[in-house]
């Protein structure tokens, strides 16, 4: 028999938000399923998916899955170690 533990603020929070707040810290790597999956699973804090905003790849963005953004700047720099 596996025991779970189940954490109440990962439960009963949104996690995921719908909109990106101005502190949160925006990754560099274009997120998958397999790596948003993986943020889920491996992380607790709140995340969002936003478009990378650099001047230079404007004609890129309109192809861009997106880049998640991190309210913890621990779990961004870890999430991009993971997946950079």
């Amino acid at each position: 028999m596996i025991d779970y533990q189940l954490d109440p603020i990962t439960w009963f929070s949104e996690r995921e938000l719908s909109y990106t707040p101005k502190h949160f810290v925006i990754t560099k790597h274009e997120f998958t399923n397999e790596s948003k999956q993986w943020v889920l699973d491996k992380l607790s804090g709140r995340f969002s998916v936003a478009p990378y905003n650099n001047d230079d790849d404007s004609f890129l963005l309109m192809f861009s899955t997106g880049h998640l953004a991190f309210e913890d700047p621990q779990e961004a720099l870890f999430y991009e170690l993971k997946w950079s």
